[in-house]
């Protein structure tokens, strides 16, 4: 009596490892690639964003002959002078407003300038309305002032941190100092101790000075020789060096804080004769 042996078709156990192992070697060298696309694309978004900042900027200056003023906004009348640039108010900001906020109807952002610009009720029933140009900058309750806007974010940087304010991945140039930088260039009248005011008049010379009208003609250097704005990281607290710096001591979270209080650059160090 014959018997017929029946065929067995499939992969054996090796030849499944093997299998696996190809896979997972595919994979391991596709992954980068895929990595690498998405941040170049990321990397042209960014550009992109920087490029409709430039032409907003080149449009307002167009518009009003000079450049967005960094340190913009409104006073509260009722608070003191001396303490109005600290003060947190819902009548004023007390000129704390990003040159951002003025370039905003330049990058085809003209509906939230036109909530900034209007005054702007927050309850239903107006029981409680923001001004023209808003509250302080750090007014949670004030839309505007939580709202990301696209234009001003880089996708390579997805952190929010808190609070949970609107924030920017592009920062303009007020200097080569954080030294005095949230004063604006001072004189010896407005700060006693004439060295601070070395000091601050050093560090202030950007194309974004806090409280001063800066145009183009302003800048001696040449505008392809001289920076604008730079990119900077979201601030997590975790004292990144790439976080824009604080002239607060070291007490402040920002990774820039010991750097900030550099301030021999060529122009203090003329002042006082050293060069």
């Amino acid at each position: 009596m014959n018997s017929k042996q029946t065929a067995q078709f499939g992969f054996t156990l090796v030849e499944l490892l093997v299998v696996i192992a190809i896979i997972g070697v595919l994979v391991g060298l596709l992954l980068p690639a895929v990595q690498a696309a998405r941040e170049a694309a990321r990397r042209m978004s960014c550009s992109n964003n920087f490029k409709q900042l430039g032409l907003g900027i080149h449009n307002y200056h167009s518009a009003y002959k000079q450049l967005p003023q960094h340190g913009s906004g409104t006073v509260d009348e009722n608070i003191t002078p001396n303490v109005r640039s600290w003060r947190a108010t819902p009548n004023g900001n007390m000129l704390q407003l990003s040159m951002l906020v003025a370039v905003t109807p330049f990058i085809e952002q003209q509906a939230i300038w036109e909530q900034i610009s209007n005054p702007n009720d927050y309850n239903k029933d107006g029981t409680v309305d923001f001004p023209a140009m808003g509250p302080s900058h750090g007014n949670i309750n004030y839309a505007p002032w939580v709202t990301e806007l696209p234009t001003l974010r880089c996708p390579s940087d997805p952190g929010t941190g808190l609070p949970a304010l609107g924030r920017t991945n592009y920062a303009a140039c007020l200097g080569d100092s954080g030294r005095r930088l949230h004063d604006g260039p001072r004189n010896n009248a407005l700060l006693v101790k004439s060295n601070p005011s070395k000091q601050s008049r050093a560090a202030n010379r950007g194309a974004f000075v806090k409280y001063k009208r800066t145009a183009f003609r302003d800048v001696l250097d040449g505008l392809s020789n001289t920076i604008l704005m730079a990119e900077i990281a979201t601030d997590l607290g975790d004292k990144d060096t790439r976080t824009i710096s604080n002239d607060v001591g070291a007490k402040g979270n920002s990774g820039q804080v010991s750097s900030a209080l550099v301030h021999d650059n060529p122009s203090y160090c003329s002042q006082n004769g050293m060069i």
